[in-house]
Order: C-alpha cells, then sequence, then structure tokens
C-alpha cells in the first residue's frame, strides 16, 4: 500500500523470462545440429525442414521433419513425404522405430537422430508403396499421384497418410529477397562418415593427428593414363632398346614423372603411418599408470558396495524389529 491508500504495482517475475530464453536456446542449439545433418528449412518460422536420402537403389527419398511450438520440450514429428514401408515407420510413414525419438527429452540431439534414420534407410531401403499395392518411384519429382493434394483434390476418401499437413493446406508464399535459408553445410552423407568414422586412439587424435588422419583418409591412387605421351618422342632405336633391354626401361620408368609422383605419394604415406604409429605408442607410459588407476578405483568401489550393503542390510533388519514391535 501506498501513502495515499493506493495498491502499488509489483514488478513482473523475470523466472518466465528466463525459462524463454532458456527455451530459445535449446531451440536454436537443436536446430543447429539439424542443419549440421542436411537439413533445409522450407519456411520462415523454421519449424519444417527436408532431409534429402540418397538409396543405394539411385533413387531419392525425403525426410520432414516437423518441429512444434513446444519444440524442444516437445518431441519433433518426423516422417517420409512418399508412401513407403519399413520396419521404422508406421501407417501414416512416420518414424516410430528410434529409441531416442520414441522417449524424446529437451536434451536429445535431433541432428544425430536424423544421422541414424538416414543410415537405417541406406542401409535397408524402404519399399515403395501405391494405393494398390502396386510399386512407385519414391522420388517425389517423377511421383504422378501428389503425396500432398491440395484442398481442391482432396477427397473424404483419402486416406489419412495422403492428406495434407496442417501447416501445408495452403501453398508456401515464395521467399523474400531478405530471407536466406539455412545453407546445406554438408549432406546426410558426410555426416554419416563423421559419426560413423572410428578412433581408436582417442586421447591420440590432438595435436597434429587429425590432420594425418585426415590426409591418410583422403588418399587415392594415381590413376593410370592410357597413352604416353614421352614414348612418342622417342626414336625407333630408342624404342627398341627399351623393349630389349630390361635394365635400361627399369631406368626409363623410374624417371618418369607419373611414377616419380607415385613413389613420393608412396614414401609420404608410409612416413605417415610411422610417425602415426610412433605417436600412439607414445602414449603407452601415460596409459599404465591410469590403468592401474582404473583398477583401485574398481577394488575401492567394490569395497564401499559392499559396506553399503552390510548397513542396508542392518537398516531392514532394524526396520523389521521395530514392525515387530
Amino acid at each position: 500500500m501506498s501513502w495515499f491508500g493506493k495498491p502499488t504495482s509489483k514488478p513482473a517475475p523475470a523466472a518466465n523470462t528466463s525459462a524463454v530464453s532458456e527455451l530459445q536456446r535449446l531451440r536454436g542449439r537443436q536446430i543447429s545440429s539439424l542443419v549440421r545433418a542436411g537439413g533445409q528449412a522450407i519456411n520462415h518460422q523454421q519449424s519444417i525442414f527436408d532431409v534429402v536420402v540418397r538409396l543405394v537403389d539411385s533413387r531419392t527419398l525425403t525426410l520432414r521433419i516437423t518441429l512444434p511450438d513446444e519444440f524442444p520440450m516437445q518431441g519433433p514429428m518426423i516422417q517420409t513425404t512418399s508412401r513407403v514401408q519399413h520396419s521404422w515407420l508406421d501407417s501414416q510413414c512416420r518414424v516410430v522405430g528410434h529409441m531416442d525419438l520414441v522417449n524424446w527429452s529437451a536434451h536429445a540431439d535431433i541432428g544425430r537422430i536424423v544421422v541414424d534414420i538416414v543410415n537405417e534407410f541406406q542401409r535397408s531401403p524402404p519399399a515403395a508403396i501405391g494405393r494398390g499395392g502396386a510399386s512407385l518411384s519414391v522420388n517425389p519429382a517423377s511421383s504422378t499421384t501428389p503425396i500432398y493434394p491440395g484442398p481442391s483434390t482432396a477427397s473424404p476418401l483419402t486416406p489419412s497418410y495422403l492428406q495434407p499437413f496442417p501447416q501445408q493446406q495452403q501453398s508456401q508464399p515464395p521467399p523474400s529477397a531478405s530471407y536466406t535459408p539455412y545453407p546445406p553445410s554438408s549432406s546426410a552423407a558426410q555426416m554419416t562418415a563423421s559419426y560413423q568414422y572410428p578412433a581408436p586412439y582417442a586421447s591420440s587424435s590432438r595435436g597434429k593427428m587429425p590432420s594425418q588422419q585426415d590426409a591418410a583418409r583422403q588418399t587415392q591412387s594415381p590413376a593410370i593414363p592410357a597413352v604416353f605421351p614421352e614414348l612418342e618422342a622417342l626414336s625407333v632405336n630408342q624404342l627398341e632398346k627399351l623393349v630389349t633391354d630390361r635394365a635400361t626401361l627399369k631406368a626409363y620408368i623410374k624417371n618418369m614423372d607419373n611414377v616419380v609422383n607415385f613413389m613420393k605419394l608412396y614414401d609420404d604415406l608410409v612416413k605417415g603411418n610411422k610417425d602415426l604409429a610412433e605417436s600412439n605408442l607414445a602414449y603407452e607410459a601415460q596409459l599404465e599408470p591410469l590403468q592401474d588407476a582404473v583398477q583401485e578405483l574398481k577394488q575401492q568401489l567394490h569395497v564401499a558396495q559392499e559396506a553399503l550393503q552390510a548397513k542396508q542390510n542392518q537398516q531392514h533388519q532394524v526396520l523389521v524389529v521395530r514392525v515387530c514391535i
């Protein structure tokens, strides 16, 4: 109350503001992870994303990720834009086979979930189905049947998995010049390779190790040319000498540019493998005391668990005696 008898206004609590900002931060982090997994926003609100999956049989499949307003507190909906059958899909072509998606939490990684779904579809491609069970092309661009018909083409007899989404009742307006959707930073296949690539020595992947591993991973054998222009400049006598004299042929081949480059590449690979092996072996002295420390901690944990079990048994006996009294 004020001096004049009028109630004073109370300041608005800041708890709601902090909760909203935390929700926005989590949503932004999840969207960034989704974009890294190959997702591209198809609306201004950045609530619907598409991920194109390239299957092993040269087909393409589009995953549509719909983010609700309460995302990430409420889980996303992931489904295919084509009518396909798969063990991870339900009758409405929604993904229900991923445990992290079924048991969704605000701190789950939607990008990793999308990559797992892409891996599963590439490993076991979904089967395309038609209205009467006939095979259809999974590529939406080549399909003659509209996947999500507009209001004029929808009918009461249309199945639920053919009816449009609530957000897709009207066609999307063309993006303005000031609007720039998320660029595809990396394809889903690249994300797959980064998730699946093994790292047997995680502790040795610092410093110069990543560059050496990347160089070894990207190294390819040089292509063998079908034509050798160097031979055209030789005379007939020189060519006959190369054919008849094996030592001269070896010396000539050894000095060719392609062979010189190949041997240099081979020497670099051998040196890189040697440096990598020596660097990994250098951690052996550090791993041995760490392994001993782990074994000691395991023994301490075992002793503590036995003591806890004994105290729990004693507590149980005391409770039983009190109940009997």
